[in-house]
């Protein structure tokens, strides 16, 4: 009971005289398009580290690259970078897991890509396929052979009709 009584000792003072620990804060943010970035306020910063839910991959659509430099204390800096698809409501980690992009963190990359142009949807890594278009409708087999076909035809019967008598025989009409 006495060694349990020191460890519980030793390890409360252990506790309460070790340093506190570092939290983790953003240093910097930017949302970038093709050309160019914008820093992100540092009242928008907290919106960036809130992602979503998981969500399903979503179609291609044209999106902003979000660099986040993260401090993890002792000088050491982290570098997330982000694909935020505004119009799927949709964000891409690092790491490549798609999540729901919350409305805060949506806000938040409008107004530092405001000016900016998005990246094309063929860019974006780790997209769903698109639906397939709907096939053309085949193309006929009769044509255009078979209307060629047709029109020999109209032209034998056209003949024919001329041809026939009026007393309904084929040969030349007499005079």
């Amino acid at each position: 009971m006495k060694r349990t009584l020191v460890a519980a000792t030793v390890t409360a003072l252990a506790l309460t005289v070790a340093p506190s620990a570092v939290a983790k804060e953003i240093e910097q943010a930017q949302v970038c398009g093709t050309d160019g970035c914008t820093t992100v306020g540092s009242g928008d910063h907290a919106a960036l580290v809130n992602g979503g839910p998981p969500r399903t991959p979503p179609t291609a659509a044209r999106f902003y690259k979000v660099r986040i430099d993260i401090g993890t204390g002792a000088g050491h800096t982290e570098r997330l970078d982000v694909a935020a698809v505004p119009e799927r409501k949709a964000l891409r980690g690092d790491d490549g897991t798609w999540m729901e992009m919350p409305p805060a963190l949506a806000a938040a990359v409008a107004k530092a890509a405001r000016g900016h142009h998005a990246f094309p949807a063929a860019d974006l890594a780790g997209a769903a396929p698109a639906p397939r278009a709907p096939s053309a409708p085949a193309d006929s087999p009769l044509w255009p052979e078979g209307v060629l076909i047709a029109i020999a035809l109209a032209g034998v019967g056209v003949a024919l009709v001329r041809a026939v008598r009026p007393s309904g025989r084929f040969g030349p009409a007499s005079s």
